[in-house]
Parts: C-alpha cells; structure tokens; sequence
C-alpha cells in the first residue's frame, strides 16, 4: 500500500504541474489575442454582410484596419471597406474608398485584393481629378460671374462720368 499510495501521490504532483503549467500557457497566451480578435472581428462582418447589414459590418472592418496589420486579414478588410464607402455615394465616398485602396497597395502590395482592386483604384483616381476639375470649373465661373457684374458696374460709371463731363462741358461754353 505504501507503494501505491506514493504512486498516487506522485500522479497527484504530476497533474498538479501539468495544470499549473497549462494555466500559465494560458495567462502569457492571452498575450496574443489580438490576432485570432482581428480574425473573428473580420468573420463576424463577412457574416453581417451575407445577412445584409452592411452598417455592422463596416463597424466591424472598421475595428480590423485600425488595429496592427494581419496579412489575409487587413488587406481583405481595407478591399470590402472602401467597397462599402463607395456605396456612400459621391465625391466623399470616393475620396474614402480611393484613399483605402491606396493604403491597400502601400502596405499589401502582393496582396490579391491589391491585383483585384487596380482597376477600381485607377477609374477613382481619374474620378477624384474630374471631381477637381469640377471644383475648378465651379470656381472660375464664380470669378467670371464677380467679374462680369464689377465690368457692368464700371462701364455703368463710365457712362455716368461721360454724361457729368459732357453737362460741364455745356456749362462752360454758356
């Protein structure tokens, strides 16, 4: 029996330090959640987006390309991301989808997302120019408009001064 007894005292210490140990695993991998965190965040937003709820999962793709880069993770994120501002609409939702893209081929540049999206990002960086050279126009037909009513008005002065010269010039030969 004092054989045995010392087997199970034995076994007992064994666990105890395979537990201890397993706890310990446990407590220093913690450490590095924020790995399998980016790659649920990313699950859960493709999930939303199969059920439609795009607004979920642009909070969700939103959470993964803040946080530190995960190749296969962050390049799909910051691809379906700027897919979704695009559907904002106008010039904003271009800007923000563009410079997403962009931001996608600096830091992923053999990512297939970046492959995928070239075409996409060359067609928005000529629809950010035509946005400017919307500006542009905008503005210099608001500087024509200023300009044209300041022309009338001088030649509305002229005209004044033409008229005041020509009554002194009556007065003095009376």
């Amino acid at each position: 029996m004092g054989l045995s007894w010392s087997r199970w005292i034995a076994v007992f210490c064994v666990l105890q330090l395979c537990s201890g140990c397993m706890l310990l695993s446990r407590q220093h991998g913690d450490t590095d959640v924020s790995v399998p965190s980016h790659e649920r965040k990313f699950a859960g937003a493709l999930q939303l987006l199969r059920q439609g709820n795009e607004q979920g999962a642009r909070e969700l793709l939103e959470q993964v390309v803040v946080a530190p880069g995960l190749a296969g993770v962050t390049d799909d994120a910051l691809f379906r991301l700027a897919l979704l501002r695009l559907r904002d609409g106008g010039e904003k939702g271009g800007q923000e989808g563009y410079s997403l893209l962009v931001r996608l081929a600096k830091e992923y540049p053999d990512s297939i997302w970046t492959h995928q999206s070239a075409a996409l990002s060359s067609y928005l960086s000529s629809n950010q120019k035509l946005f400017e050279k919307q500006r542009e126009t905008k503005t210099l037909r608001d500087l024509n408009l200023h300009l044209s009513r300041e022309n009338k008005e001088l030649r509305l002065n002229l005209e004044k001064l033409k008229n005041l010269d020509l009554e002194l010039e009556q007065k003095r030969r009376r």
